[in-house]
């Protein structure tokens, strides 16, 4: 009878700790709030967005503020001065380098347009875009 109701306790601890791992890898928080590298265009979809742009916005891993876009970190109160440049990441659309206004043609891709946007941290930039520019890392979206 005692091996019994100590076996009771241990098969909840380990329902309860399964459960809590599935919820924890399923990227909780809200929904349509990214926190992974990549994302799909049926997420993005499927949250309601309209854009790219409108979907980077809820991602937690970037900063949106007056006009610019870029990776967290650092001195996030400081970020859209001068000083902190290298926060803008490169944007590349369909293996394109957007030289001009990263921001501007991200609204211009409607999320009915977007297969992938993957996000690179500095330290993550792949070869192909490792240049001028990506020091702040790399936005990619694939479009079909």
């Amino acid at each position: 009878m005692t091996g019994r109701t100590i076996r009771r306790p241990l098969e909840f601890v380990l329902l309860f700790g399964i459960l809590v791992s599935a919820a924890c890898a399923s990227g909780g928080g809200r929904p349509g709030t990214y926190t992974r590298l990549l994302v799909t265009g049926d997420e993005i979809r499927d949250a309601g967005y309209r854009s790219a742009y409108e979907a980077l916005t809820h991602h937690r891993e970037l900063i949106v503020w007056e006009g610019r876009i870029g990776f967290k970190g650092g001195d996030d109160a400081a970020f859209g001065r001068e000083a902190q440049e290298y926060y803008v990441p490169l944007l590349v659309v369909d293996g394109n380098f957007n030289q001009s206004d990263a921001i501007t043609a991200l609204r211009l891709i409607t999320a009915a347009d977007i297969i992938t946007i993957r996000l690179y941290r500095a330290s993550m930039v792949p070869p192909m875009y490792r240049r001028p520019g990506a020091e702040g890392g790399v936005i990619e979206v694939t479009t079909r």
